[in-house]
């Protein structure tokens, strides 16, 4: 089973990675409500840091996915 790694940024300053997911857990993660909530603000205006773009690397660490969220899960989509 081929393994994945998933970064999520705001704007150039890198929020999470999560390492070694099968594809399952990729779309699982990228489904959850968190990811989709680039550029909302708090309640007296400030700004959030929310994810805004998302890059998936195989195993072998090459890129191969850097978008925003509804792209990433579409990649996801066409993975083995």
């Amino acid at each position: 089973m081929a393994r994945y790694t998933l970064k999520s940024y705001c704007g150039s300053k890198q929020l999470e990675r999560f390492d070694h997911r099968s594809v399952d857990k990729l779309r699982s993660i990228l489904s959850h409500p968190r990811n989709n909530r680039a550029g909302q603000t708090g309640p007296f205006g400030e700004i959030l840091e929310h994810a805004d773009k998302f890059e998936i690397y195989d195993s072998q660490m090459e890129r191969i996915f850097q978008g925003n969220l509804t792209d990433a899960l579409n990649c996801v989509g066409g993975l083995k």
